[in-house]
């Protein structure tokens, strides 16, 4: 069964790290260390990497999708 909430706005939220760093532990007041993954984004035309938010490849000019 999967879940169709987008719970990315929960991520920073300082009671959730807490709520997981306690889950994880089984401790209080410990601090658990998140990481997270920032993927480089590509254009899946040219193969370039992109800097940001492009809609359009700066070298080839495909159009890129934006998945927020």
């Amino acid at each position: 069964m999967s879940s169709c909430l987008d719970l990315r706005d929960y991520h920073s939220d300082p009671k959730t790290h807490d709520a997981f760093s306690k889950l994880v532990s089984g401790k209080q007041f410990y601090k658990a260390a998140i990481e997270t993954k920032k993927e480089n984004k590509t254009c899946p035309n040219c193969k370039i990497i992109l800097k940001g938010n492009e809609k359009f490849c700066p070298e080839c000019g495909f159009k890129i999708l934006i998945i927020p």
